[in-house]
């Protein structure tokens, strides 16, 4: 009987399991340091990523994403005589200034301003105060954050103004998923115009401004209150690989950035990301059942290893590492749409090569597949 073949052309799948690991112990000098797939999520290394710490100013990153995704990017903010006069780094903003939201988050991230970041709080919900609540309950429901909780929009410290590196790592990933963020987040210099202040700001990320170059680094965020010692998230892109890197406490910005690059290296060295295309058709085990993705399904796995595809019975489907072990598992029934099949069997599934999954089956009654 002549086979007809269905080919799905699949960019990788690998997603979770502690095995997915180079078994590998960093020498970070930071405290605690987290490297993640962006697209997947998986924690490719960390050091105390549960530890709760002081975040300093990474903490605008969250400030950010939020007044991106609430606010009008286009709407005017009025500067309060309490933003105008915030401690510590500023974008030099003047009491009854009024200042494009856009142009005030962008300053925020790339040159730190503590006065930006109380301007967009009180812009967005009438005071800090409330800002912080509406800040923490988007954090906790929308990003899914267990153990952040933020006193204020920039960072200063507060001994209850505290995060974790896994956190914070979760909270880039979400962020770094909107366009305008991405802009910001990746801007190297902006140009900058108030009532005090004529100038360019230049980020303060070393990386991202080529004061220590880095291949394929797309986007930072620095840090620093004695308490909190320096901090630095880090995002790079190489191919199709997307990292974050988040490091907490370092002694020094000297080691903070040995420990991004180290965390980064590492990444990209030993760990490959893919995915399985959005309206990819896949079978269950007993090919009772037909299910076409409604969207992108993300892995990560060791570039030495060759993942292969397995579903269940009940739509469970396992991305196998080549001893054979689950390494990632998404519910079809949750991510694609489901049709019962009548299909003769045996439909046969086999990896092709690292990038193709092909599915053959005898020609009968397939019709709209």
């Amino acid at each position: 009987m002549k086979k007809f073949f269905i080919i799905f052309i699949l960019a990788l799948i690998p997603f979770a399991s502690t095995k997915v690991s180079a078994e590998s112990d960093l020498p970070l000098n930071s405290e605690a340091g987290i490297i993640i797939d962006a697209k997947s999520g998986k924690v490719l290394f960390e050091k105390n990523m549960d530890k709760r710490m002081y975040p300093a100013s990474l903490t605008k990153v969250a400030t950010a994403i939020y007044a991106i995704e609430h606010g009008d990017k286009n709407e005017l903010v009025t500067v309060s005589k309490k933003a105008a006069k915030a401690d510590g780094s500023s974008v030099f903003i003047e009491p009854g200034e009024e200042i494009e939201l856009s142009e005030l988050i962008a300053g925020m991230l790339i040159n730190s301003g503590n006065d930006a970041a109380i301007a967009i709080a009180e812009h967005m919900s009438g005071s800090e105060k409330l800002f912080m609540e509406d800040l923490n309950e988007f954090l906790k429901k929308e990003v899914n954050v267990t153990d952040t909780h933020f006193t204020n929009p920039h960072g200063l410290f507060d001994k209850d103004h505290l995060t974790t590196a896994s956190d914070l790592a979760k909270i880039t990933q979400y962020a770094m998923k909107n366009e305008t963020f991405r802009e910001y987040f990746g801007k190297k210099e902006l140009p900058w115009e108030v009532e005090t202040w004529d100038t360019t700001l230049i980020t303060h990320h070393k990386m991202l401004k080529g004061e220590l170059p880095y291949k394929g680094i797309t986007g930072g965020k620095t840090g620093f209150v004695s308490q909190s010692g320096y901090t630095l998230i880090s995002t790079a892109t190489r191919g199709e690989q997307d990292l974050i890197a988040v490091t907490l406490k370092a002694p020094s910005d000297k080691v903070a950035y040995s420990d991004t690059k180290l965390l980064f290296n590492y990444g990209f060295e030993n760990f490959k990301s893919g995915k399985i295309d959005k309206k990819s058709k896949l079978y269950s085990a007993d090919y009772s059942n037909s299910y076409t993705l409604n969207e992108d399904l993300y892995y990560t796995h060791l570039i030495s290893d060759q993942p292969n595809l397995k579903t269940s019975n009940d739509g469970i489907l396992s991305i196998m590492n080549q001893e054979g072990e689950a390494i990632k598992s998404f519910d079809l029934n949750t991510v694609a749409d489901v049709r019962n099949t009548v299909l003769p069997a045996p439909i046969k599934q086999e990896t092709i090569n690292d990038n193709l999954i092909k599915f053959s089956v005898p020609s009968l009654g397939l019709g709209g597949f």
